[in-house]
């Protein structure tokens, strides 16, 4: 079993290497959203899930492979292993690269998980509610959790770590959206370096509705300063589409260059070759220890 997996193309991250030190859905949210679908293990025990020697091993194997981030998510709640600590500390002395935290937050009430979570270079919590109703509308929580402890647990954060803070903030159509004020005012008194809102845009454990684009814009207003994160329009537009394709199928190119060649930002970039490699129209390979994306055409060429 491998608890290395990417390096996947992100949107926030770049080329992210995930770290993953849980079995399959364990958390202590049951979020209506979550793309993995319901939570297999609900809890808000921190435990050992993975030997923690292969997971060293592991990123000591692939330290030098290219990526952007080395990002501990995953299939759960990473904050539950008792083993993230250790964990984050090794990969800053081994790899070259920033280390990233993705979390729910809940752990962040507890000063032992702030020190482990505060080594990373970037932290990406989140925060779907402000009042307790929406908090179980929305993540269905383990019964141990509360909505105001979180909260203040974020500001705690804020207050000793020094590093970038990206929060997210999930909205749901009949859920949360409702209370979009409150949730603003809770993220901004987190102070956190970026706000990142998002919507349903992959299929959800539960069949919930997604925000429109337009509704989304209107959310600046109340977030004001707050970037949009989702990928409504999940195609490639024909033109570039064509462009990209040929130009890869004559010779292989990095991300940078993508964006260079096509006149391109680094997310529409990333996007347009997660569809493409998603659809078979491109591969990747390591090319001079960077990863490099060729046409299909151009596949097993030498």
């Amino acid at each position: 079993m491998g608890y290395l997996f990417g390096p996947v193309l992100s949107r926030r991250l770049g080329l992210s290497m995930g770290v993953d030190l849980l079995r399959h859905k364990t958390c202590n949210l049951d979020c209506i959203y979550c793309e993995l679908g319901r939570t297999d293990c609900l809890t808000c025990g921190r435990g050992r899930f993975v030997p923690p020697q292969k997971v060293l091993g592991e990123i000591r194997e692939k330290r030098n492979e290219p990526f952007d981030y080395l990002t501990f998510a995953g299939s759960g709640e990473p904050t539950l292993s008792q083993d993230l600590g250790r964990v984050v500390a090794f990969a800053k002395e081994t790899v070259s690269r920033p280390v990233a935290v993705i979390t729910n937050s809940t752990l962040l009430t507890s000063p032992a998980v702030r020190k482990e979570v505060a080594a990373a270079d970037i932290v990406l919590p989140s925060l779907d509610a402000a009042s307790p109703a929406a908090f179980q509308a929305i993540n269905r929580p383990d019964p141990g959790l509360k909505i105001e402890e979180i909260i203040q647990g974020l500001k705690e954060f804020r207050r000793e770590y020094s590093g970038e803070i990206w929060l997210e903030v999930m909205l749901v159509a009949g859920i949360n959206d409702h209370e979009a004020d409150l949730i603003a005012r809770a993220a901004e008194s987190t102070e956190p370096d970026r706000i990142q809102l998002n919507t349903v845009v992959r299929t959800p454990a539960e069949p919930v509705r997604p925000l429109s684009e337009e509704e989304m814009v209107r959310m600046l207003e109340i977030f004001p300063g707050a970037e949009l994160i989702p990928d409504w329009d999940w195609r490639v537009p024909v033109d570039i589409r064509n462009r990209i394709l040929d130009s890869l199928c004559r010779s292989p190119s990095t991300l940078e260059e993508i964006c260079r060649l096509h006149d391109l930002t680094d997310s529409d970039a990333i996007k347009y070759c997660k569809i493409l490699e998603h659809d078979g129209l491109i591969t990747r390979r390591i090319e001079g220890g960077k990863l490099c994306f060729l046409g299909s055409k151009s596949r097993g060429r030498g």
